[in-house]
């Protein structure tokens, strides 16, 4: 694993990958499958750590994931030039993070390589706005959309608790998180400990989630998200049926971000879809109770299509 911060769309952004670094050549032709990962929301690429080390082992490729811009931070952030979201909101909101991805994917990405996408959450919603692009399109093998949200998140029961609630006590969370920065690390651990054992998380995540909890990653998650709600509306449709070989969709039985009828309704749109509902009870946020399962049906699928 090799993992380095990396300057996209003017923003320091971290980048991680297994068996080949993004300055690495791929020069034979078995070494042309390369998957990449994008994250949803929260993009911070360490919950997805076990998910994407699982699949390497699984399938030998190598894998790349890139944190949404602004959603992880340096450990020495004075060595580093990173814009405030105040005058720099169109680096962190969702058209910016687009422009963000395609700029790693034009100056990042070799041209000829295969190209096996994951998309988590909002990540399916990007990587089908970066479809848009025939120089990405043509060298995507296939997209692998893992509990999408691709149209009208605000609608969905979590989007409604977040634009109700959540959206207007931000300012409340962001000062407990400066709170929460000033005690000891064994306390913050233990506190995130008690909400992992709630919602089921693996331990590992423990720590990952308390570098996560820091004031100024938070806002730009929190604004990204507020972004999403206003801004995440309409499915692309026209762009998922151009190229609808290379979709799989993955919907939740029990996700109250993407529901069971969303599901539905894409297959009523576009009857030829490859979509199904998980059977095995992962959770939207899958990467925090089940990255072993869900990487071991993912590397089938790959294997299948390979």
């Amino acid at each position: 694993m090799h993992t380095a911060f990396v300057t996209i769309n003017k923003v320091p952004t971290k980048v991680t990958t297994w068996g080949k670094w993004v300055e690495e050549s791929f020069d034979s032709e078995k070494e042309k499958d390369l998957i990449i990962c994008i994250p949803g929301n929260p993009g911070f690429t360490q919950f997805y750590y076990r998910f994407l080390e699982t699949l390497h082992q699984q399938l030998g490729w190598p894998i790349w994931i890139v944190s949404h811009a602004g959603h992880e931070r340096p450990e020495n952030e004075n060595l580093y030039n990173i814009p405030n979201i105040k005058e720099n909101k169109d680096l962190y909101n969702l058209s910016g993070q687009i422009k963000h991805k395609m700029e790693f994917f034009e100056k990042m990405v070799p041209g000829d390589v295969r190209l096996h996408l994951i998309g988590h959450s909002v990540g399916t919603y990007i990587i089908t706005e970066l479809m848009k692009n025939p120089s990405i399109s043509s060298r995507v093998v296939k997209n692998y959309m893992l509990f999408p949200t691709l149209e009208d998140i605000a609608l969905t029961p979590n989007g409604r608790f977040y634009t109700s609630i959540v959206h207007h006590i931000v300012p409340i969370i962001l000062f407990l998180t400066c709170i929460f920065q000033m005690l000891p690390i064994f306390l913050q651990h233990f506190l995130v400990g008690i909400y992992t054992w709630v919602v089921g998380a693996e331990d590992f995540q423990i720590p990952n989630i308390c570098n996560l909890i820091h004031p100024r990653v938070l806002h730009k998650i929190f604004f990204m998200a507020s972004d999403e709600m206003v801004t995440l509306k309409e499915r692309n449709t026209d762009v998922i049926k151009q190229h609808i070989k290379k979709y799989k969709f993955y919907f939740g039985g029990n996700d109250n971000w993407a529901p069971v009828s969303y599901c539905k309704k894409l297959q009523d749109d576009i009857p030829d879809v490859d979509a199904e509902v998980c059977k095995m009870r992962f959770p939207h946020a899958f990467v925090l109770t089940s990255s072993i399962p869900a990487a071991v049906m993912v590397a089938q699928w790959m294997r299948q299509k390979n």
